[in-house]
Parts: C-alpha cells; sequence; structure tokens
C-alpha cells in the first residue's frame, strides 16, 4: 500500500494509494505533464510540480521500444531541458 503525506493551504492529510487523478488534482494547473509519461509520476512536490521518477520513464520508453540507452539520451535531450528543468521535478534513485 502506498501512503502519501498532501500538505496544502494549512491542511494535512494522507492519501492512500493515490491515483494519477488525485495527483493532477493536487498539482498547480502550470505544471508540466508529458505526453506518455503518466505511469512516471509519482506524487507532487512542495511547489505543485508533478514528480517523474526517472527509472520509470525509462522503463515507459522501453515499452515504447526503446533501448536503454536511447531511452536515456531521449530524457537528456528532450524532457529534462523542456522550460530549463521548470514546471516538473524529476526524482533519480
Amino acid at each position: 500500500m502506498c501512503r502519501t503525506l498532501l500538505a496544502t493551504k494549512n491542511v494535512i492529510m494522507y492519501v492512500n494509494n493515490p491515483t494519477l487523478d488525485d495527483y493532477l488534482e493536487w498539482a498547480d494547473p502550470e505544471a508540466i505533464r508529458f505526453d506518455g509519461l503518466d505511469d512516471a509520476v509519482v506524487g507532487v512536490d512542495h511547489r505543485g510540480f508533478l514528480l517523474y521518477d526517472h527509472s520509470k520513464m525509462i522503463e515507459v520508453f522501453e515499452e515504447q521500444g526503446m533501448t536503454t540507452d536511447e531511452a536515456y539520451e531521449w530524457i537528456d535531450f528532450n524532457v529534462i531541458p523542456v522550460m530549463g528543468g521548470e514546471g516538473f521535478t524529476v526524482i533519480y534513485q
């Protein structure tokens, strides 16, 4: 079971097994949502930006037919540079 702490507008609550819809509801309307990477969204940061798990991003691109090296390169050159890295957060593990 995944338990996520949501702290916003002086309200703190725990949500069991949050869904993408929960994350989108909690996110800032200006947060960047990448096409095809919904499965890599793992939360929302303190600024209201969507959190993307780098490992899950690699998996998504591999499922689309890329090699691991191609997925890393795609992320490095086509995802991370978007908006100078503003509007989203990528977690590296």
